[in-house]
């Protein structure tokens, strides 16, 4: 005869509360976390987790602890300020119209939410303990996680009002040097500068644009730049007060003459801005430039990107070749051999 009894430990392996004693076992499970928290919440979890005290206190002794705390959410205009406050205790990730609230602990112990769909109704907790079920749960979460999308990208895109791809053509001289601004002001990780001349760049220095890239290699944002001079001078500008500054910024230069006239920025290879220069004797930035063409689509990025890569790994041969030139003139002349040393080694005993 078949035994069609569930086993013993199934029962004790899943409980389902509703009410005030759901969020005191949700409390109970999260404040016995060891090693790693992961969640998943759609849009509407970031602000209804938020609003529980005595969990986000939780969260927070965990944080404090040392625990690896993982979060996939929808990232809106209407949750971000919520997500932004996760970001300071999770490492946050977005995808697109996520579904599913739920936490996994220590790849162990499955929570579940099932959120009100409206006042009336009330949130139901499952917690499960059946190894099976967790770790396919663990797989799906760790899938999404491979799929998402750092959460400080799409914070950038939303504020940026970058959530469609585009191509701009900007007109307005004093429109492009705001511009320039506020995109080295939201960089993340790196900006890449090409300037059309050497002209194009002490523009730059009389004006905000090079304190602003100062600002951001404070953040810790790796800037770099190309500039078409031989003049040491750049190099010395760029590097001011050395000894009161740890970061700085990297610089190559061109030794000849680029063949259009265009200063080109890459912020965080997600945005581009190339703006064409009409007078280059200008000494004010505003004066000197015409349109500005600005856009986050990936061929028009990523192109902008790899000229500023193959130029700077030109100039870096480039300043190579002139290296071994300078060290063969200073020994040009000079009659060197070859010498051979020999050495007599003697063991002493000591007494």
């Amino acid at each position: 005869m078949i035994n069609m009894e569930p086993p013993k430990d199934v029962d004790s392996s899943i409980r389902v509360d509703t009410g005030i004693n759901s969020e005191d076992m949700v409390l109970q499970i999260i404040l016995k976390t060891l090693d790693r928290l992961d969640c998943c919440f759609d849009k509407r979890g970031p602000a209804i987790q938020i609003s529980s005290e005595l969990l986000w206190n939780a969260v927070a002794q965990l944080k404090y602890k040392g625990t690896k705390l993982r979060l996939i959410t929808e990232i809106t205009k209407e949750n971000i300020v919520y997500c932004k406050t996760m970001i300071r205790y999770f490492d946050v990730r977005h995808i697109d119209s996520v579904k599913g609230n739920f936490g996994i602990v220590d790849g162990n112990e499955y929570l579940g939410n099932i959120l009100p769909i409206d006042a009336d109704s009330k949130t139901q907790r499952i917690h499960i303990k059946i190894r099976s079920f967790v770790e396919t749960q663990q797989y799906f979460f760790d899938t999404l996680w491979n799929n998402a999308i750092p959460a400080k990208e799409k914070i950038k895109e939303i504020e940026l009002g970058l959530d469609k791809e585009f191509i701009e053509t900007i007109k307005d001289p004093f429109e492009i040097t705001k511009l320039i601004v506020k995109l080295c002001r939201s960089a993340t990780y790196e900006i890449l500068v090409l300037f059309s001349s050497g002209n194009s760049f002490y523009r730059s220095e009389r004006g905000i644009i090079l304190g602003v890239l100062r600002e951001s290699v404070e953040r810790g944002v790796n800037v770099r730049l190309l500039v078409p001079t031989e003049e040491n001078t750049v190099k010395d500008i760029i590097q001011d007060k050395p000894k009161q500054r740890q970061k700085q910024m990297h610089i190559q230069y061109i030794r000849k003459p680029l063949q259009s006239k265009i200063m080109t920025v890459v912020i965080d290879q997600m945005l581009s801005l190339s703006i064409e220069i009409n007078d280059d004797s200008e000494e004010i930035l505003e004066k000197s430039i015409g349109s500005a063409t600005y856009s986050n689509n990936e061929y028009t990025v990523s192109s902008c990107a790899s000229i500023f890569e193959s130029l700077w790994i030109r100039s870096e041969l480039d300043k190579q070749n002139k290296i071994k030139q300078v060290y063969f003139q200073v020994f040009n002349g000079y009659e060197l051999k070859d010498e051979n040393y020999e050495r007599t080694w003697q063991n002493k005993k000591i007494e």
